[in-house]
């Protein structure tokens, strides 16, 4: 059977073992590695024999000028190929990839889609694995490996916002147009504090502490919570941040603190500004003080590391002493970056395991889905990922700027065309730069979402109406 794997850069830096000793790969394999474009995380198939999947593998390498740079979105594209392959594999007769046609799309929508509850997946998911095969085949045609794509096209005209002719654009028949284009889960105040301290911290629902609490890191993911809450990062991009890149924090310091995520670890490439309240950052200079600082102490000697932090903290310098600007490090490259700043190299990454290493996005999700248990042991109906505390944010931020909204746009010497437009649209708009959202149309979720926020827009269309109403008369 086809096999799915992920590079996994660090493998080249590990002893490998050969007939028992364990030997050290080479500079020279290791920049080789790089120069032939192998990233962290990239997949990559083995087919049935073991060989090489050249021309899907090469499909990959070519996504992020396609437009498909995530590392995640890679494993999702990767995950969702892997199961086309094998449903060709064992369910239609041992068929090769490119040799699928249209009656193999309509087994496959009933086998994902029209099978039992247990098998059966959601509208979403496969229109996002349509998505992954719609790209794959279509790259496929441009690269001549195939005649024609086992997909089916409809054609219609879309309208753009602007004073444009309409284009004409092809839809994918597979996909499901009655399907909800998001999922989107957050958690209320109270829920979320349960979950900090009770799921996090392992106190008790009273608040006293819990005697038989023997989880670790619990204040280092408490803090990492709050970030995400407080801020609407994503788990990648809080994960990825480095401790001398954030603002310092002086006694005159303002409540909110301005700083500028790089867009080299941000979804889409797309750097934007984060509000990062003062609060928060006191107690990330807590947590530095204290866990990190004794985390990095019981570190072991790293390996060959390319790249160490300048003194002036702006710079990485790789081995051959070139100087890179610390906002271009990709996230893989940011967990390889060393700082001594007492003269001993340690990990310049903001969070760090006991053993002073970087902590991966798998051991967050992992914290959260254990705190979430030790809510529910205690019979709360607690279920907090890191990516809901980006929805959270996002519910609240946008209550609250409609809330300030609301009050001052009904005046007498605004115009009722402006009046509208800041009622629906600022607010909107300031939470779409907060999320980084590309287009706002991504941020109009969070109004389906808000009952309290759909009351007041609900208030403030009935003020609308009643100052209409009287310039009539």
């Amino acid at each position: 059977m086809t096999q799915l794997y992920f590079t996994d850069g660090s493998a080249l830096r590990a002893p490998v073992s050969v007939e028992g000793v364990p030997v050290d790969l080479s500079v020279s394999l290791t920049e080789a590695a790089g120069r032939i474009g192998l990233m962290d995380g990239m997949p990559f198939f083995l087919d049935r024999d073991g060989s090489y999947l050249h021309e899907v593998n090469r499909f990959f390498r070519a996504c992020p000028t396609m437009g498909v740079r995530s590392r995640h979105s890679l494993r999702a594209y990767a995950h969702d190929i892997f199961v086309w392959i094998r449903f060709l594999e064992e369910r239609r007769g041992g068929k090769q990839l490119w040799r699928a046609d249209y009656n193999d799309v309509i087994a496959f929508h009933h086998a994902r889609r029209l099978s039992d509850a247990p098998f059966r997946i959601s509208a979403s998911s496969w229109n996002r694995a349509i998505a992954a095969l719609d790209k794959l085949y279509r790259w496929a045609l441009e690269e001549g490996l195939i005649a024609s794509s086992p997909f089916r096209y409809d054609q219609f005209f879309r309208h753009g916002h602007g004073r444009g002719a309409p284009k004409v654009v092809e839809g994918n028949r597979a996909r499901e147009r009655a399907a909800r284009r998001h999922d989107m889960q957050f958690v209320d105040i109270g829920r979320y504090l349960a979950f900090r301290d009770i799921g996090l911290r392992g106190r008790l629902p009273d608040g006293s502490e819990d005697p038989a609490w023997r989880g670790r890191n619990g204040e280092r993911n408490a803090v990492f919570a709050e970030l995400l809450v407080t801020t609407g990062m994503r788990l990648g991009e809080a994960g990825s941040l480095i401790i001398d890149e954030l603002p310092r924090l002086t006694s005159d310091s303002p409540r909110i603190l301005l700083f500028d995520l790089p867009g080299a670890i941000t979804k889409g490439e797309r750097p934007r500004r984060i509000r990062l309240p003062r609060r928060v950052l006191k107690l990330i200079g807590d947590y530095c003080d204290i866990e990190r600082h004794v985390a990095a102490a019981k570190a072991p000697p790293p390996p060959v590391v390319p790249f160490v932090l300048s003194s002036d903290g702006c710079n990485a310098i790789n081995g051959s002493g070139r100087r890179v600007a610390l906002t271009r490090l990709r996230p893989q490259d940011r967990q390889r970056l060393l700082r001594s700043p007492d003269g001993m190299p340690e990990h310049a990454s903001l969070w760090l395991t006991e053993r002073g290493q970087p902590v991966s996005s798998g051991t967050w999700e992992v914290a959260f889905r254990r705190a979430s248990q030790r809510c529910q042991i205690f019979g709360l109906d607690v279920t907090v990922t890191p990516h809901m505390l980006r929805h959270t944010f996002a519910v609240n931020m946008l209550s609250m700027l409609i809330r300030e909204q609301v009050g001052a746009i009904f005046n007498p010497t605004d115009a009722h065309g402006a009046a509208y437009r800041q009622m629906l649209g600022d607010p909107l708009r300031h939470l779409q730069h907060l999320l980084g959202h590309t287009n706002i149309t991504s941020t109009y979720i969070y109004l389906d979402s808000l009952a309290e926020a759909q009351e007041l827009v609900d208030a403030a269309a009935d003020r609308w109406t009643a100052e209409l109403m009287a310039d009539d008369r």
